[in-house]
C-alpha cells in the first residue's frame, strides 16, 4: 500500500486537514497580556527587539524561538496516520499479531507510522533537507523524539499513555505540594512538551471544534470506515448501536476538556476560547440532532 491508504477518514486528506490546523496553532502562539511589549523606552530599537524575544521564549515554554521543533510538530501532524489500515489498534493487534508484537503492543498504529516516515525521510532524496534539520547525530536524536512524542501522543486510547499524561500535565501546572516542583529548567521543558502534545491531540481531533458543517463532515467519514470493518468482518461491532452516545461521551470526556487545556496552557490567546465555543456548540446540536443523523448515515450505506 502508499503512505497513506485509500481509507474514507485516515487518509491523506484527514492528515493535511490535522497539518493545517497544527500549523494554525503554532502560528497562534501568542504573548500574554502582562508581558511588556514596548519595553523600556529609552532602549534602542534592536534591544527592544531582542528583550521581547526573550520573553516570547520564555512564556511559550521556547517553541516560539525553536524553528526546528515547529517543523516536527508540523511533520507529526502529517505522517501520524502514515499506513493507517482503516481498525483501531485493538483490531490491528489481532489482524497482525507480528507487528503488535514488534512494537509491544503498544500504539501499534501510531509506532509504525513513525518508522514508516522516518524510513523514507531517511532516503538519499531527502539528504538537503536531513542536513537542514539535524546537521548532527544529537540534533536528529532530538528530531526523532520529538516526532515520537508527538505522534503518539494521538493514541488517546492507551491507558498507560493517558495516565502518564495527566498526572504530567498535574505535576505542571498543578502541583499539589512543594515535594513536586521541578527545578526552572525541567519545568519550562515539562511545559513545552505538555504543549506540543496538545497541539498535535486538538489538531488531531479538529474537526469537532470547528464549524458543525466540518465536524459532520468526518463524523460521517468515521462512521463509514468503522461501519466497512464492520460489514467486512473486521469488527464485531455495528457502530450504528452506540454512535449517537459515543459521540456524546467523546465530546464530554475529551474533545470539551482538551479545549480548556488549551485555554488552561495560556499560549492560544483566543483560539482556545474559539475551540472551546465550536466544541460546546457542536455537542449540543449533535445531543439535538444526533440520533436521526446516525439513521441517516446508515440508509444511506443500506442504499
Amino acid at each position: 500500500p502508499g503512505f497513506y491508504n485509500d481509507n474514507p477518514f485516515h487518509n491523506f486528506e484527514h492528515a493535511s486537514h490535522v497539518c493545517l490546523s497544527a500549523n494554525k496553532l503554532l502560528k497562534r502562539i501568542v504573548m500574554p497580556d502582562d508581558v511588556d511589549y514596548r519595553q523600556d523606552s529609552q532602549q534602542e530599537e534592536i534591544d527592544k527587539l531582542l528583550a521581547v524575544s526573550a520573553d516570547l521564549h520564555q512564556v511559550t515554554y521556547g517553541l516560539s524561538s525553536d524553528p526546528v521543533t515547529q517543523f516536527a510538530v508540523v511533520f507529526s501532524a502529517l505522517i501520524h496516520d502514515a499506513g493507517h489500515t482503516g481498525v483501531p489498534n485493538f483490531l490491528l493487534a489481532q489482524e497482525e499479531p507480528e507487528t503488535s508484537a514488534m512494537y509491544r503492543n503498544q500504539s501499534i498504529a501510531e509506532q509504525r507510522s513513525v518508522d514508516l516516515a522516518w524510513n523514507l525521510l531517511m532516503e538519499n532524496q531527502f539528504d538537503n533537507l536531513r542536513n537542514c534539520l539535524f546537521p548532527t547525530k544529537l540534533e536528529m536524536t532530538h528530531f526523532r523524539q520529538l516526532i515520537v512524542n508527538s505522534v503518539l501522543a494521538t493514541d488517546i486510547f492507551d491507558p498507560q499513555m493517558t495516565k502518564l499524561r495527566k498526572a504530567r500535565w498535574q505535576k505542571a501546572f498543578h502541583p499539589v505540594d512543594e515535594t513536586e516542583l521541578d527545578d526552572e529548567d525541567e519545568a519550562f521543558n515539562r511545559k513545552a512538551t505538555i504543549v506540543i502534545e496538545h497541539i498535535i491531540q486538538a489538531s488531531d481531533v479538529a474537526h469537532t471544534m470547528q464549524h458543525w458543517h466540518v465536524y459532520q463532515k468526518w463524523n460521517e467519514r468515521l462512521f463509514q470506515e468503522m461501519y466497512a470493518a464492520y460489514r467486512d468482518g473486521r469488527s464485531t461491532k455495528d457502530p450504528s448501536d452506540g454512535w449517537y452516545k459515543g459521540e456524546l461521551w467523546f465530546f464530554d470526556n475529551y474533545v470539551i476538556p482538551l479545549a480548556h487545556k488549551l485555554k488552561e496552557c495560556g499560549v492560544f490567546g483566543v483560539s482556545s476560547d474559539e475551540y472551546l465555543a465550536y466544541a460546546l456548540a457542536n455537542r449540543e446540536e449533535w445531543a439535538e440532532k444526533g440520533q436521526s443523523i446516525v439513521d441517516e448515515m446508515l440508509k444511506e450505506i443500506g442504499d
